[in-house]
């Protein structure tokens, strides 16, 4: 079988070809165009594409996307503002307002599974209406919806899109009444085997034959699963890309007492409960970028680390706080700096940061009574030998690394070759290495999360006092 997947994530597209038969494989990598323009970027990932297949013969067309994105069009599918993902919390301010009202936070996140924060497109949708914007007669989707729809001609969304962007229910496949009294047209929800064919356009922009099946589009998170072979209760997926993510089904709702985790649908509208941070390789990247000189690569600054080494705590608030906390107006900073501590050393400390951040969402996943037999460690995290080793040696568990280099990528085309009733084929898995923790470093692990929490604690503000930003 012949398939091609598109995906759109935060920062980069990606075009994957398979022949299961030939075990053929073309898979293309590009950063995304540094524009909001919703058709450029998703353009861009369309000519990856065009690329991927080269002329070749398709006979199935999968795309995907971040859960978090919004695009809003007129009545004629015309984008009528620019494209906004979860890096998007302009509307700190506003939900930092509604999350006063206790009430309010609970039937929320009870409905939706999703907190008041401004990443959620929810919010966005609610901030215009209260600003007096009128959203009657806007289309609403997620990006790789509107590549479904440059594809196909059609928009169309699934139940775990719809969840992951705080507008579908916990207790049906339905929209929550909130998502309903926005006033604008979403659009209706359809499941992932309810495939589009390629338009007279679409065959055009890949250079492909026109009705091949095109499947809706599916978020990066939930396919996350399907390509880790985390499909069943017990196996957690950890992903570490530019934001940082953890998942496991579950077989009935769970919502945490302080509201510390989220809870959406999965591909088959199973419970994915979950939690997340906004700050992962971003803001490594950062640091990166004002602390060293361009020509230096990451291999060479971290070949200089030991694990043991004293370090400054970071925490990791760069776009504001996800999971456990939920403050889109927290922000980044540095303590327990002293005189001795190099570049290399703070270069150290955000990545332990980032991981202790998501170190505090795993004890608060934990709190469910769901405890993971496995965890499957995938992203830009597997890039970085000192990295990963370190993020187990801070969870203090054994770690699967994932043997697929584009995780939600490949989750696509296992789905793909399923709506037609066939498997990906066994050669293309590998066994997977094992990370397992160093008994020798717990100590100095526990004392760090012990400073993290101290000054994590520390930083928070109080509902009543207001920031400036």
């Amino acid at each position: 079988m012949k398939l091609l997947a598109l995906e759109i994530s935060t920062t980069s597209s990606k075009a994957q070809y398979v022949d299961t038969k030939l075990g053929e494989s073309t898979l293309l990598v590009e950063r995304n165009p540094s524009s909001s323009d919703v058709v450029d970027v998703c353009m861009h990932a369309i000519q990856l594409g065009r690329k991927a297949a080269q002329g070749r013969e398709v006979d199935r067309i999968t795309t995907a996307g971040t859960w978090h994105s919004l695009v809003a069009c007129d009545a004629s599918n015309v984008p009528i503002q620019p494209l906004t993902d979860w890096t998007d919390v302009s509307g700190r301010i506003f939900c930092k307002g509604l999350r006063k009202d206790a009430s309010f936070v609970e039937e929320y996140y009870r409905e939706s599974g999703s907190m008041v924060h401004a990443m959620y497109p929810f919010f966005k949708l609610l901030k215009q209406k209260t600003d007096g914007i009128a959203l009657t007669g806007r289309k609403i989707s997620s990006l790789a919806g509107y590549l479904h729809y440059l594809l196909t001609g059609t928009i169309k969304e699934t139940a775990s899109m719809l969840s992951g962007m705080g507008l579908l229910s916990t207790s049906s496949i339905d929209f929550h009444p909130m998502a309903k009294a926005l006033g604008c047209t979403i659009s209706p929800i359809c499941d992932w085997r309810d495939s589009s064919t390629l338009s007279k356009q679409g065959s055009r922009l890949l250079g492909l034959s026109e009705g091949i099946p095109v499947l809706p589009p599916l978020p990066d998170g939930a396919l996350n699963q399907v390509g880790s072979r985390a499909e069943e209760p017990g196996i957690m997926t950890l992903s570490m890309g530019t934001s940082g993510a953890m998942r496991m089904i579950i077989s009935e709702p769970w919502f945490s007492p302080i509201h510390a985790t989220w809870l959406y649908r999965g591909v088959d509208n199973e419970f994915l409960l979950g939690a997340a941070t906004s700050g992962c390789s971003n803001c490594v990247d950062w640091y990166k970028e004002h602390a060293f000189y361009p020509d230096v690569t990451y291999a060479q600054i971290e070949g200089a680390l030991r694990e043991d080494s004293a370090t400054p705590i970071f925490l990791p608030f760069l776009v504001g706080e996800r999971c456990p906390g939920w403050d889109d107006t927290r922000l980044a900073s540095f303590h327990d700096v002293d005189a001795s501590m190099t570049t290399s050393a703070f270069y150290q400390g955000v990545l332990q940061g980032v991981v202790a951040n998501l170190y505090q969402c795993y004890e608060e996943l934990l709190k469910s009574g769901h405890i993971p037999r496995t965890i499957k460690l995938s992203g830009g995290v597997l890039h970085s030998a000192f990295w990963k080793h370190l993020c187990c040696n801070y969870f203090g568990v054994s770690m699967h690394e994932d043997v697929q280099k584009q995780t939600s990528l490949y989750g696509a085309l296992i789905l793909a070759a399923r709506s037609a009733s066939e498997e990906l084929p066994t050669h293309t898995l590998t066994v997977p290495n094992v990370l397992n923790p160093e008994p020798e470093m717990r100590d100095y692990y526990t004392k760090h999360y012990k400073r993290y929490r101290y000054w994590y604690e520390k930083t928070l503000i109080d509902s009543t006092q207001e920031r400036s930003i």
